[in-house]
């Protein structure tokens, strides 16, 4: 064992070591002036218990030491020697630890975590305003110590006066990956990409009239503010603050389309040649978005949404994005309440709620779509969900927050408050999906009652309804009904899947359920964006999370289709005329993907797996029965704890496939786990010799 000795000694605070001489100094008495005029023990506490017992507690007091040339404090000092014993303490403790296991010193308290304050505007430019440690940095021990931050402030130096930070620490701050900010100036980026006033202000004005791009961080009276502070004097604009105006003209220019299909390239009304959006990435790197500073985390959040927009496939550039912002909210404590740590006003802490919640839900979709692991463990944050309220329900003046609004009320913002919500279980499922371990049938009973209870807490409001019920309502509060209920509906296409591909009846009649409503709202909402449709001025609402939902729901209808085949008629869990209902579905899907597949890889990819699909269910039906199968497609409401979820199987089946993207990860690709491709089965030249695994050559 390393020896203790060695983590271990004494150290001055100030100046070099004294050299030796013969003359030996006296050491100081560190007691108390009532201690020492009684002769009685003094424990050098501040204030020391002997006055506490005696009740005089607030005129106990010390004698000061003069400090000597070298500057030493020995006051000080000897706090520090204290501290040294607690961090032997805690190397003692961790070194008798059993390995891979966490000891929690009681030296250390949990609660010492803490928002340090903010800084100046031209402070910010250097040093994070609200750098956060958690209790796992040094710097927390230094907290629970107030005698030694009180020692410290006494003296007459700091540590950090005479600091001088080595020329490699200054190479750091021109990182080549984060680019080199020497590159662009204000002036430059402004003049070349930034349009005259009242083209700004028509940007502007389209953005806050609309509602789907809205994002809930930016505060629509507070950035009117800041945006006429712009135009009164540039020279002082945060290069950050103008990344995120060229980011929402970006939007506005998005909004601004009014020619072209849901599926035509998605380039600016104006400025064709991405402009805006551009412009928004030079600021970025002129601001040194990479340091944690005021507007940092907003900026990049709101670039990687403009980047996410800009396709209908997943974008893994805007993966990588967040994971940065993720980081840089995770050091600036966005992921601890205001209420509970640092010092806010109402409105500040309030908008940093929205902006954790916006980034927990773009991370997790974001995540899944590419079929990764989310950025943001929830287990590690204790952030309350915003309220739901308006911008015009508070500001920056505001002293306490007002009630939320009744979700009874169809605001621009409901859906973003019901969505936090449907956070919590989705997150559950996905980790459920990613996991290599096997949950148990309570385990899984559990996450299914979870996701059907979330759905019945959904405002009336906002619970999906067919288009025909709905053509007095305005077309953004039908889009956010069908976000609302994809959501809902793959949770529990991804958390059955798996366990329908081994057979488990109940799993394939739920799969098949969510899926087919899933597929068949995407295909109702395609018609409503054709000219003259209900929803065709609103035709960029449509995203590469919705268009990856309905992938998703296609997949799991081919497994399903599949899997019944490989278990027969005779044992099928769903009847034929169910069966012929997806192929009806699917068919209509095909047309659909082919729709779609001139701007999406992931389309055409999943065009050719129901082609297959419905190619082979031709053979399939010329040679089965007409015996129908009494098992008719009902689903419980939840699932119950005698369930057989594990189908008889050990071996977790489509754990291969789960670090794909969702829809991808159902595709019936593996002759192991689902049998697709048993050869015996194909009676068509089209099948033999068919490698599934070459569908990615095929989308490219």
């Amino acid at each position: 064992m390393t020896e203790i000795s060695k983590f271990t000694s004494k150290f001055r605070l100030n100046g070099p070591a004294e050299p030796t001489s013969g003359k030996v100094s006296k050491r100081p008495r560190l007691v108390c002036n009532q201690c020492k005029k009684a002769k009685l023990r003094c424990d050098r506490g501040q204030p020391c218990s002997t006055c506490l017992k005696k009740g005089n507690g607030s005129s106990c007091s010390y004698q000061q030491q003069t400090s000597t040339t070298t500057g030493r404090n020995t006051l000080a000092e000897d706090k520090l020697q204290h501290l040294e014993s607690l961090v032997t303490q805690l190397i003692q403790n961790q070194t008798s630890a059993v390995p891979g296991s966490y000891v929690a010193p009681n030296v250390l308290d949990n609660s010492s975590d803490k928002l340090h304050g903010g800084h100046t505007p031209e402070e910010a430019s250097s040093e994070a305003p609200d750098s956060y440690a958690g209790s796992t940095h040094w710097s927390a021990i230094l907290e629970d110590i107030h005698e030694l931050k009180a020692a410290l402030a006494e003296s007459p130096t700091t540590l950090d006066d005479d600091f001088t930070p080595p020329p490699e620490s200054r190479l750091l701050n021109e990182e080549l990956i984060f680019g080199d900010s020497t590159c662009y100036s204000l002036d430059q980026i402004i003049s070349q990409y930034l349009p005259p006033k009242i083209e700004v202000d028509r940007c502007l004005s389209k953005y806050f009239q609309g509602e789907t791009y809205i994002v809930p961080f930016v505060h629509t009276y507070q950035f009117q503010r800041q945006y006429q502070d712009f135009w009164a004097d540039m020279d002082k604009t945060s290069p950050l603050w103008l990344s995120m105006l060229f980011s929402i003209c970006h939007m506005a220019s998005l909004i601004g389309r009014n020619t072209g299909s849901p599926y035509s390239p998605r380039i600016e009304s104006s400025n064709g040649n991405g402009g805006f959006h551009t412009a928004a990435g030079q600021c970025l790197v002129l601001g040194k978005y990479h340091r944690p500073q005021k507007f940092s985390v907003q900026a990049l959040a709101l670039y990687a949404h403009c980047r996410n927009l800009q396709t209908l496939d997943p974008s893994r550039e805007m993966g990588l994005i967040l994971s940065m912002v993720v980081r840089m909210s995770y050091e600036m404590g966005y992921h601890r309440d205001p209420g509970s740590v640092g010092r806010f006003t109402t409105f500040e802490g309030e908008m940093r709620r929205r902006l954790w919640a916006s980034l927990k839900q773009m991370d997790l979709m974001t995540s899944f779509q590419l079929g990764l692991p989310s950025n943001i463990n929830l287990e590690h944050c204790d952030t309350r969900s915003p309220r739901h309220l308006l911008d015009s329900d508070f500001d920056e003046d505001t002293a306490i927050l007002p009630a939320s609004r009744s979700e009874n009320e169809p605001t621009k913002f409901l859906w973003f408050v019901v969505k936090e919500r449907q956070i919590i279980s989705f997150s559950n499922v996905c980790q459920d999906a990613l996991s290599f371990e096997e949950k148990s049938e309570s385990q899984i009973a559990q996450l299914d009652s979870e996701i059907r209870a979330m759905y019945t807490s959904i405002p009336s409001v906002l619970q999906t309804r067919p288009l025909s019920e709905s053509i007095a309502d305005q077309s953004f509060l039908i889009m956010t009904r069908i976000y609302i209920d994809f959501i809902h509906l793959k949770s529990l296409c991804i958390l059955h899947r798996k366990y329908m591909a081994r057979g488990n009846h109940f799993s394939t009649l739920t799969c098949v359920e969510a899926g087919s409503n899933l597929v068949t709202q995407f295909i109702e909402m395609n018609k409503e964006f054709s000219p003259g449709g209900q929803l065709y001025d609103n035709r960029w609402m449509l995203t590469n999370f919705t268009v990856n939902d309905f992938l998703l729901g296609n997949m799991v209808l081919c497994l399903a289709v599949h899997t019944c085949w490989r278990a027969g008629m005779q044992n099928s869990p769903i009847n034929p005329d169910t069966q012929k209902n997806v192929l009806e579905l699917l068919k209509k899907s095909h047309a659909v993907c082919l729709e779609i597949s001139p701007v999406s890889k992931d389309a055409r990819r999943v065009s050719h797996i129901i082609r297959f699909t419905l190619n082979r269910a031709s053979t399939e039906f010329s040679t089965a029965t007409a015996t129908p199968s009494s098992q008719q497609l009902s689903t419980p409401s939840v699932l119950t704890p005698g369930t057989n979820i594990a189908g008889g199987h050990s071996e977790l089946a489509g754990s291969t496939f789960s670090m794909l993207p969702p829809w991808q990860s159902c595709m019936p690709g593996d002759d192991a786990m689902f049998g697709f491709f048993d050869q015996i089965n194909f009676t068509t030249d089209e099948f033999e010799n068919m490698d599934w695994m070459a569908l990615e050559l095929l989308g490219t």
